[in-house]
């Protein structure tokens, strides 16, 4: 008892504990287990036929690991065609989602969710070709009466309806007080920003941006939505800055933006044509254009870009029409066939350009084919002033004799009757027709604005169905001065125009109390309708 009592006290007196042997056992096939002798510490655990256990989380892992490897399988196992099937549902999912809360109470009213979505893919499928129709008539025709309403309830129901649809009673003073009225409510805004007439505008695809340019060689930027000048691109060419005549040479006659606001094409007396870059311009003090397209002899009256592309097209008065290709900022090809100078373009999306000239032609130039059709209105009927493209196929001439034609592509002949002295007459029923002198229309719609110096924006309705096409009178909006050009706003909500007291070709028929603006018209369009 003595002898334990001193061996406790020594180890806890700090004293070193006697090494231990440890039995190995040898169990790699040789004959019978052996001893080996090994000094441990009491921190190491003996390894004498100990067994690991292995703890839930560890096979929880393995799981989960054994899970992700099949999921990547089955994923790497994904065929070509389910990958596609599996993309489009997700398509049609996203398209479903976008739904707006007019178009589903419309379609649960019609059908079921796959006639829903099936008719949203027939829209893009008809949109992205350019076939796709909307028709903006009448919420067009429902803005412009509530606006005459009010102001008929502000100045007198007798003042409007004197002055209404530019009758003969309107001419004079009570047209130009009825305008003013519009003027006054807001409707009708004019912005100074060049010192001679303006002669062309064009709008961005957006319609937030505009451009107009003048015959002082001004080319200005204007903020649609808050109706101001963002920057003068061109400065006016004043009588110290040279002679008279290089004043005319630097007169703007055309301008046109590509539709993915990228380009701004400039044409005029100087015979070429500068193409700006729109995202630079009112951000820096540079507004140089980024190249100048040299090659006609005379002066380019209208240019156009084809639609969704960056193929631009331009008439002269050399009689000739030119092609280029912005991507490569190259001229491409001349196209010939107009015996007079060319005045108007367009082209729709197809690669069909239309044009006309003073010769008393229109002509549908099928470039891919190098072969154009020639369309004569025959009898009478003057040369076109104005042109502008409906859809493929389809498209408004304006004539300098006061005629509003209607043309498709298949028929030698305008479809329909023609709308004879569309913008009345100068002196009274009896005196000389007035010439629409510009005319454009919302893309694949039903309306088209004209404009003359009659005192009048007009608008039209325009069928092209296989029965009844034609054009038929809508509306007008007081405006006075000769409007030189009009650019129509997505959705018909509103249009600009270049308002002066001349004509854009000429200095006759001059209008002394006209300003010389541009001008935003409102037509306050709430929605509209697509085929």
């Amino acid at each position: 008892m003595v002898q334990t009592r001193r061996r406790s006290t020594a180890a806890a007196a700090g004293g070193k504990k006697r090494p231990r042997s440890k039995l190995n056992v040898d169990l790699s096939g040789g004959h019978g287990g052996k001893y080996e002798d090994a000094v441990d510490n009491d921190d190491i655990t003996p390894t004498l036929n100990d067994e690991e256990l292995d703890s839930g989380e560890d096979d929880f892992d393995n799981d989960r690991m054994d899970d992700d490897s099949e999921e990547e399988d089955s994923e790497e196992e994904e065929t070509v065609d389910e990958k596609r099937l599996r993309l489009a549902r997700d398509y049609l999912s996203k398209m479903e989602a976008q739904q707006s809360s007019e178009e589903e109470s419309e379609s649960d009213d019609d059908g079921s969710t796959e006639d829903k979505v099936g008719k949203r893919i027939a829209k893009e499928r008809l949109r992205k070709s350019g076939l796709l129709e909307s028709y903006l008539a009448d919420s067009v025709l429902e803005g412009v009466q509530t606006m005459r309403g009010k102001i008929a309830a502000k100045i007198g129901i007798e003042a409007a309806s004197q002055a209404w649809m530019g009758g003969e009673a309107g001419d004079g003073a009570s047209a130009e007080s009825y305008a003013k009225s519009w003027i006054d409510e807001k409707y009708v805004t004019y912005h100074r920003g060049h010192d001679l007439t303006p002669t062309s505008v064009a709008l961005s695809s957006d319609g937030h941006t505009a451009f107009s340019g003048a015959k002082d060689g001004s080319l200005a930027m204007w903020n649609v939505d808050e109706g101001r000048k963002i920057s003068g691109i061109l400065p006016a060419v004043k009588h110290s800055d040279g002679n008279q005549n290089n004043r005319n040479e630097r007169e703007i006659l055309a301008i046109a933006t590509s539709d993915d606001d990228r380009y701004l094409a400039v044409g005029g007396r100087d015979n070429c044509v500068r193409i700006f870059d729109i995202r630079t311009l009112g951000k820096t003090t540079n507004s140089s254009p980024i190249t100048t397209l040299a090659g006609h002899k005379k002066a380019v009256t209208s240019l156009a870009f084809r639609s969704r592309s960056l193929d631009l097209y331009s008439g002269s008065d050399d009689r000739c029409i030119r092609r280029y290709d912005l991507n490569a900022m190259t001229y491409v090809e001349t196209l010939y066939g107009h015996q007079s100078p060319v005045v108007g373009m367009d082209c729709a999306n197809k690669n069909r350009p239309v044009s006309i000239a003073r010769d008393r032609t229109v002509r549908v130039w099928k470039v891919e084919d190098d072969s154009h059709l020639v369309f004569r209105p025959g009898g009478d009927v003057g040369s076109a002033e104005c042109i502008s493209a409906i859809q493929d196929g389809w498209f408004v001439t304006g004539h300098d004799d006061g005629r509003l034609s209607l043309w498709k592509e298949e028929k030698k002949r305008p479809v329909g009757n023609a709308v004879v002295a569309a913008h009345g007459h100068n002196g009274g029923k009896s005196g000389v027709t007035r010439s629409i002198m510009c005319c454009d229309a919302v893309g694949l719609s039903d309306v088209l604005a004209t404009g003359s110096n009659d005192g009048y924006l007009r608008l039209w309705r325009v069928s092209t169905a296989e029965k009844g096409a034609g054009i038929t009178p809508l509306d007008t909006v007081p405006i006075h001065g000769h409007i030189n050009s009009i650019a129509m706003g997505p959705g018909g909500k509103f249009c600009v125009a270049a308002v002066g007291q001349e004509p854009r070709l000429g200095r006759w028929d001059r209008v002394p109390r006209a300003k010389n603006r541009f001008a935003i018209i409102q037509l306050n369009c709430d929605g509209e309708k697509e085929d």
